[in-house]
């Protein structure tokens, strides 16, 4: 099986997790990142990264270095941005040959409403069988993170 770990991180969270999930896996990986980027400063990211959840801005991409649809299996990270998903991430599942290659999410908040992002998520994955909350580092209960990923690679591995 080939496996693709697919991910869009602002501030490393989701990079370390997608990292640990694609070695467990034995899978690629690919960051997805935006032509426009984000400000530097952490105020000015919240202001951006929140305005373009509430109005579903879509961004462009920059190109990708891997043909995502040459995988077997997609495992997908996000960020939730303001209870939402991320735009760089929709733009990506814009795609739907690879939308419907994605089986696996995983996906990060600093423990806030993630329900809502991961509906905004998982309404456009029609393949999806497995998915994990995991917290960002800072975040209390993240060390629970490390058995989470253990658990979730697991279950991608058995097929389930």
């Amino acid at each position: 099986m080939k496996r693709l770990v697919v991910y869009y991180s602002l501030s490393g969270n989701t990079e370390e997790a997608a990292k640990k999930i694609a070695e467990a896996l034995g899978a690629d990986l690919l960051k997805l990142e935006t032509v426009k980027k984000m400000p530097k400063s952490f105020a000015a990211q919240i202001i951006v990264g929140g305005g373009q959840v509430v109005f579903n801005h879509i961004p462009r991409l920059k190109p990708m270095d891997k043909d995502v649809i040459a995988y077997d299996e997609i495992i997908l990270g996000s960020p939730i941005w303001n209870s939402k998903g991320v735009p760089a991430v929709n733009a990506f599942l814009r795609d739907r040959d690879a939308a419907e290659k994605v089986t696996s999410l995983f996906f990060l908040s600093a423990g806030g409403d993630t329900e809502k992002g991961l509906e905004a998520i998982t309404k456009q994955l029609p393949n999806l069988r497995n998915s994990v909350s995991l917290l960002d580092r800072k975040s209390k209960g993240s060390e629970e993170n490390g058995a989470k990923i253990a658990s979730f690679t697991e279950k991608i591995l058995n097929g389930k």
